[in-house]
């Protein structure tokens, strides 16, 4: 089937993870590359562009994400090992470091491959760019003097930005940060071996972490449904100089059905990076596609926003699941149901607004924070009945009411909220 002639009420609806469609479009796969996709085009699909399905799109995103852990396998705690010791040292003092990834799965027996290149430096910030052949998909952006994470697309001549916490800001894309936060675990020596020449010794651990080290880590893994993905790191370093040549990720589902391996290699460690390389992050003539802010994620704001938006166009009834895949798949129904009427139309604003809420939800659970959602059995007209919650900080929960308004409250007075 070809997109070509689909609406978008079919395209949203063809839009999950387990699905396969026919994605003859490069703006989809562009922003769902970085947890985004242009929720209201009638027509998605031009002439001529190349065919992708649902689940190479979502192996994209996670090889985003996970090229990023290169670092984690860095800290290896309790080893008293030369080699690993200067490693580990090396590592936090480099102020910079430039590396190459490819990506490789395959898609209905077919070889699927991505490449990945990346510049981290202190004094300037993180620089993404990926590519599927010689087509760039898409180049993002965290910058060492912004609070701010953007992503271009050259094809659409549109961007994304996202306001991070301070915090958010400083983790993004640090490799003395994601050397500290991932690998604390155990490993198991592989010997040497030779990779173009040079003497190389390896470890191996399954506990790479496949959710954080690099910029919205966890938040894609959770769009692309692989927090639960198993994920066994490979790294190997030069006998000679201590640097870290060559990083292999072998990444499993859940279910061992989908595998995808990434060799992250061509690492130029502590090199000067011309300042041009984060000049014209947001190129003439490009409009802003829409802004987040992650502290209106914290604060719940921005599920407010979007769930106000959501029950706008639902006759006043919320998602039944706060997910970002049931979230567009919900949008798909609605926008087929109301086909007919000329004046409705889909804000791609306030579908990402939505999205980018629903992830941050979806995380809570991984943070401990015991979210619950009660949407099926809630709607806007109740307004003393809980819709959402979670654990806000140890004595205190922060609840959304059908209404959409916010109130911290005790666990004895959520008790007493629920049982209604």
């Amino acid at each position: 089937m070809n997109d070509n002639t689909k609406d978008i009420e079919q395209v949203l609806q063809d839009i999950t993870f387990d699905d396969a469609i026919d994605l003859a479009h490069k703006d989809l796969l562009q922003q769902k590359l970085l947890l985004n996709f242009n929720a209201s085009q009638t027509r998605l699909a031009n002439a001529g562009r190349f065919t992708m399905s649902s689940k190479i799109v979502r192996f994209a995103a996670a090889a985003v994400i996970l090229i990023g852990v290169f670092a984690s396998l860095l800290l290896l705690d309790g080893t008293s090992s030369t080699i690993w010791a200067q490693v580990r040292d090396q590592v936090a003092a480099a102020k910079a470091v430039v590396y190459k990834a490819k990506v490789e799965t395959t898609e209905n027996g077919q070889p699927v491959q991505f490449q990945i290149e990346a510049t981290l430096a202190d004094e300037h910030g993180t620089r993404l760019d990926t590519y599927l052949g010689k087509q760039l998909l898409g180049r993002s952006f965290t910058l060492a003097d912004k609070r701010s994470h953007i992503s271009i697309f050259p094809a659409q001549k549109k961007y994304i930005e996202v306001e991070l916490t301070e915090e958010k800001r400083i983790e993004n894309g640090d490799p003395k940060l994601i050397v500290e936060a991932f690998l604390r675990g155990d490993y198991k020596k592989l010997g040497r071996r030779e990779i173009n020449g040079l003497t190389v010794e390896g470890i191996q651990s399954n506990d790479v972490s496949a959710t954080a080290g690099f910029p919205g880590g966890r938040g894609l893994m959770e769009a692309v449904g692989k927090t639960s993905a198993k994920v066994t790191g490979s790294l190997w370093v030069d006998v000679a100089t201590s640097w870290p040549v060559e990083i292999t990720l072998e990444i499993t589902d859940k279910n061992g059905n989908e595998q995808m391996t990434i060799v992250v290699s061509d690492f130029q460690w502590d090199v000067e990076i011309d300042p041009a390389t984060f000049a014209s992050v947001i190129p003439e003539g490009y409009e802003l596609m829409y802004k987040v802010n992650a502290e209106h994620l914290e604060d719940g704001n921005q599920l407010v926003d979007g769930l106000k938006y959501f029950a706008g166009i639902n006759d006043g009834k919320y998602p039944a699941t706060l997910s970002i895949r049931g979230v567009v798949v919900e949008i798909g129904s609605i926008y087929g149901a109301k086909s007919g009427d000329p004046s409705f139309q889909i804000d791609d604003a306030q579908v990402s607004t939505l999205k980018y809420g629903a992830q941050f939800f979806e995380s809570l659970e991984a943070d401990g924070k015991d979210p619950v959602y009660h949407g099926p059995a809630v709607s806007a007209a109740d307004s003393d009945k809980v819709l959402l919650r979670w654990k806000f900080d140890d004595s205190q929960y922060r609840v959304i009411f059908g209404d959409l308004r916010i109130e911290d409250v005790t666990a004895t007075r959520l008790q007493e909220l629920e049982a209604k």
